[in-house]
């Protein structure tokens, strides 16, 4: 995963911004707990709203308490504790994506590119190993998605073979929340596949420029017929910026209707904040304003 599915926080109310940050601050402290300091540092947008969505299902019991921040002792924060495994799971889930987007960088970059990755991925895959032993389900479907996403991007695929694995991933971790309830997993299996395909779709766009100066594969280049293309002027980018938001606006507009069907707790105006606004406003400063916001280390730096 990759940083996109983040609110618009400027649209969140005071308690619900303040919400997303006790999720994300909570999901930190569990990556340290279970996976070392270190394991810290793979925190992510994308898997606290992987665990905000658990929780949101499940109907955990939620319990806020307050602490220091484990990255920064002077600063104090408010965790959201809850039962259930929410908060573990999505830990696991963001150790096994880390181990295979380094293992990926590492087979992709030179050896001089890569070698800081190359000193992280024994521990990442001790760590790793770790999260699949515990949840072997989501290493079963994180490798999967990693191995598809290899075949298709190694055949030079199109851009719906390429954004297969990981819409099939979001798909599959998504309807495992449901638990029983089936119902309720087709609608979650619904939309995870779409998010899931929106965040491969929107990775690509935000890539390609880079991808055409370095000639490295990118499904939007065969698909907007920029074979050759080393660069482009104002005009054809903005072309192709229009032609790359058409894609995604077709996929987001699928998530619309899982999302009014599910069965949200807690944190439904959160997650639809997310969906509605989030999501959209980073394809815009993506796609038009060509700004690529880093997730901050700390909420607190929003």
């Amino acid at each position: 995963m990759f940083g996109y599915v983040r609110p618009y926080h400027s649209q969140l109310l005071v308690q619900e911004y303040q919400q997303y940050k006790a999720v994300y601050c909570q999901l930190c402290r569990c990556l340290g707990e279970e996976y070392g300091w270190l394991a810290r540092f793979s925190l992510s947008y994308d898997c606290t709203f992987y665990a905000m969505l658990s929780l949101s299902v499940s109907g955990a019991r939620l319990q806020e308490s307050k602490g220091l921040c484990a990255m920064n002792p002077l600063k104090r924060c408010i965790y959201l504790r809850a039962d259930g495994e929410s908060y573990q799971k999505a830990s696991a889930l963001t150790v096994l994506l880390t181990y295979h987007k380094l293992r990926d960088d590492v087979q992709d970059d030179g050896f001089w590119k890569s070698l800081g990755k190359r000193l992280l991925l024994p521990f990442a895959a001790r760590k790793a190993r770790k999260a699949a032993g515990r949840y072997p389900f989501l290493a079963r479907a994180a490798e999967k998605a990693m191995a598809g996403q290899r075949e298709a991007e190694q055949s030079q695929a199109g851009l719906d073979p390429c954004a297969e694995p990981t819409a099939r991933l979001l798909a599959d971790v998504f309807q495992e929340l449901a638990g029983c309830d089936k119902g309720q997993a087709t609608v979650l299996e619904r939309f995870g596949y779409f998010l899931g395909r929106w965040v491969y779709l929107m990775d690509a766009a935000d890539d390609l420029q880079e991808d055409l100066r370095t000639g490295a594969f990118n499904p939007f280049i065969r698909r907007l017929g920029l074979e050759g293309e080393r660069g482009l002027d104002p005009a054809r980018r903005s072309q192709t910026d229009q032609a790359c938001n058409a894609v995604l606006n077709a996929t987001a507009a699928q998530m619309l209707l899982p999302l009014n069907l599910l069965k949200l707790g807690d944190f439904g105006p959160i997650i639809e904040n997310v969906v509605r606004k989030g999501l959209p406003e980073l394809q815009r400063e993506i796609l038009f304003l060509h700004i690529r916001e880093k997730p901050p280390r700390e909420m607190g730096d929003l």
